[in-house]
């Protein structure tokens, strides 16, 4: 039984006993030896994307190479896929190869499998939802590049709701500031918060009260002479 932790939660201790226990697993020399006889031998592909070890992922449908953050190209990294949960529950089947319950697929193919997604069959890069009923068969990026009429029309409504965004901002950009303007306290900010909060507060004081005697004003504004010149 590997380390909990320390958790006081069982779903959260059997949770992470059950990660470490996969780590060790995929650690071990057996594990190695048999992605080394099975998965990095000449020959071996990906069963899902058809790639082969080491080679750059290629955008299918650009023929453009796929980058990481760093700006590297990506290289297919081949591995052994366990189709079923209970392989993992002990090691003796985790660790015995079984071409029926298992497979060589690269680590990305391996990720979709397991969120039971599948990689498009038209770029081979990005993932799609495994038998979807009604579903596209590809990527979205895919079906857009296929169909130049659906994404004229998308990105027609998008500019036109973006239109409709910037203009009622803009109309409450200019009521906050006509608000600013009229207010005759200077730490009265865009927004109705006051500047000498140090959390943003609202301002608790109206343009005509704000300069009136404590209480009704604001004893900041006045004992400080901030006061908008008119």
């Amino acid at each position: 039984m590997s380390d909990d932790g320390h958790c006081t939660c069982p779903q959260n201790r059997r949770t992470y006993t059950h990660k470490a226990d996969m780590g060790k697993m995929q650690k071990s020399p057996e594990f190695k030896q048999m992605k080394k006889d099975h998965a990095l031998v000449p020959g071996a592909v990906c069963a899902h994307c058809h790639r082969t070890h080491g080679q750059p992922r290629i955008n299918w449908r650009t023929q453009a190479e796929q980058l990481d953050k760093n700006g590297h190209v990506q290289l297919t990294h081949l591995t052994i896929n366990h189709k079923y949960p209970y392989l993992s529950l002990s090691p003796s089947l985790y660790l015995t190869w079984d071409p029926v319950t298992m497979e060589v697929c690269c680590t990305v193919c391996n990720g979709h499998y397991r969120k039971g997604m599948e990689v498009c069959p038209v770029c081979g890069i990005n993932p799609i939802q495994k038998d979807e009923p009604g579903g596209k068969g590809m990527c979205n990026p895919c079906y857009l590049a296929l169909h130049p009429e659906i994404k004229k029309e998308r990105d027609e409504r998008k500019e036109q709701w973006d239109a409709g965004v910037r203009e009622y901002r803009a109309g409450q950009n200019e009521k906050r500031r006509k608000e600013k303007v009229s207010h005759p306290c200077k730490f009265h900010r865009i927004g109705g918060w006051c500047s000498l909060s140090a959390i943003h507060s609202q301002c608790q004081y109206s343009k005509t009260k704000a300069l009136k005697p404590a209480p009704i004003g604001c004893s900041d504004a006045i004992a400080k002479k901030r006061v908008v010149k008119k």
